[in-house]
């Protein structure tokens, strides 16, 4: 498991931060290490050696895919990029570059790199236009390329923690297999993950209407996290949840 990362104010003194909530959630949800880790082994098994991570943030993710042969890490907002860059300039098999999947034109900047894989981890409820950002991830991969895929899940969950990020929308199943399906992806795996984590954001966004997730309540969810963690394994293998605070979905680019 990779160390935590404890970005400080100082990390951030002389770079230009244009979403503070944005940046202090990423920052309290570095420290959620069990969580984190819990992503990472749930996508790991489906990703290759070349992979591309849209919307890096301060690479909470980054470092977890350090050992591929390319970790290309890009993001739309330039503080992000220079912290990312920062933390991985040792790495000679990272790229952190500032780039917007939604551009159209950044596919081909990028079809050089030949990637495999493309890991976009709670970045597509940011995009206005989902469907065409998924559709650029498609272009990027090379055939037989997966994308491995986290976005919030519930729309009954949507409320004020969603606005002050700047989610357009929390997402159900359908509707994000249609989104998959739309952009030319083939869904291999689509399942919801993380129903311990429904009672803190409903009462954190639609009761007490706050923008942040409270630091010592992500303390106490990092601390019985592996207990929540292994329930939610050994029930899915009885039961395929129809909820969850969020949604997986491992896609695979055709081989043609």
């Amino acid at each position: 498991m990779p160390d935590s990362l404890h970005i400080l104010d100082s990390d951030l003194a002389d770079l230009p931060i244009e979403d503070s909530v944005g940046y202090e959630t990423l920052r309290r949800m570095a420290s959620v290490s069990h969580y984190n880790q819990w992503i990472f082994e749930e996508i790991s098994p489906f990703a290759g050696k070349r992979v591309l991570e849209v919307g890096c943030g301060i690479g909470n993710m980054t470092a977890y895919f350090l050992d591929r042969e390319l970790l290309v890490a890009i993001d739309r907002l330039r503080a992000s990029v220079l912290l990312t860059r920062r933390r991985y300039q040792k790495n000679a098999n990272v790229r952190v570059l500032w780039g917007d999947i939604s551009d159209p034109r950044l596919p081909e900047q990028l079809a050089s790199y030949a990637f495999d894989t493309a890991i976009c981890i709670n970045v597509l409820e940011h995009i206005e236009d989902d469907v065409a950002a998924l559709r650029h991830m498609q272009r990027v991969l090379q055939p037989g390329g997966r994308l491995l895929l986290l976005v919030p899940a519930g729309r009954y969950m949507y409320g004020s923690l969603d606005r002050a990020l700047g989610h357009f929308r929390r997402y159900d199943r359908p509707q994000l297999q249609r989104a998959v399906t739309e952009a030319g992806f083939q869904p291999l795996q689509l399942r919801y993950m993380n129903l311990a984590g429904i009672p803190g954001w409903w009462l954190n966004s639609r009761l007490l209407k706050r923008q942040l997730l409270p630091e010592d309540q992500l303390r106490w969810f990092n601390r019985l996290a592996p207990f929540f963690i292994r329930s939610e394994r050994w029930l899915r293998r009885l039961w395929d949840a129809p909820v969850g605070q969020s949604l997986i979905c491992i896609a695979q680019k055709s081989n043609y």
